[in-house]
């Protein structure tokens, strides 16, 4: 009852993603099935928002490829971050709890540890609950897309960038300096570079080229 608890304090970051997706998904092309198996399967918010809009601009396979890895490689720094507070989880659980772990956990399972108690079914909890609130907003979504008017189509379209702006911002106000060049690196290089390359691709370059001057720059103090 805590992790399902927990995991509707997280809807205000699911609902606004999940219906867009959905409701974009229709707008590329996609089937309904197709948009639910990608939330069912896939469960990565961020990399099927990418892959949406790479699609848009008329991405190939190995590009969506290259974007869904990116996307997804933070899942790999996560495990590395919680890995210490799972030896109390059952080899035969691991794999379940791998496959739905989501940003959220790096909070919530040390924050469980300090408080006590079972973290297994905690960890099983509170990351199915979640799994199972971005499937079932994209279900709302994929019932609500018939319903959007046909004006509402160019706001929509900026539901994808949009929800990236909003996982960024936080990261920029936390350091202002660094943020800020990191920022000014990524769009530099996503813009500058379309007179030579397609759009998604140069996309990839100014993410690849802004996680690189995050590694070069010094640390400082963060605001607040």
């Amino acid at each position: 009852m805590e992790g399902i608890r927990d995991s509707l304090l997280l809807i205000p970051l699911y609902l606004p993603l999940a219906i867009p997706y959905a409701i974009t998904g229709q707008m590329v092309g996609l089937k309904d099935w197709e948009i639910v198996l990608w939330s069912a399967l896939i469960y990565a918010g961020s990399a099927q928002l990418a892959c949406l809009s790479a699609l848009a601009a008329g991405a190939g396979l190995m590009e969506l490829l290259i974007i869904t890895l990116m996307a997804n490689a933070r899942h790999g720094f996560i495990s590395l971050g919680i890995a210490p507070y799972l030896q109390g989880v059952t080899c035969r659980a691991l794999p379940l709890v791998g496959f739905t772990l989501a940003t959220s956990s790096v909070g919530l399972l040390p924050a469980k540890v300090a408080r006590g108690g079972n973290l297994q079914v905690y960890a099983l909890s509170v990351q199915i609950s979640q799994w199972a609130q971005w499937v079932l907003f994209t279900l709302l979504g994929v019932w609500l897309g018939p319903m959007v008017p046909t004006a509402w189509t160019p706001v929509l379209g900026f539901a994808v960038p949009a929800a990236f702006l909003g996982l960024v911002a936080p990261l920029v106000r936390e350091n202002l300096g660094s943020g800020l060049t990191v920022a000014l690196v990524a769009a530099a290089l996503g813009l500058g570079l379309t007179v030579f390359w397609p759009p998604q691709v140069c996309a990839i370059a100014g993410a690849l080229g802004g996680a690189a001057a995050g590694i070069l720059l010094p640390e400082r103090g963060s605001r607040g």
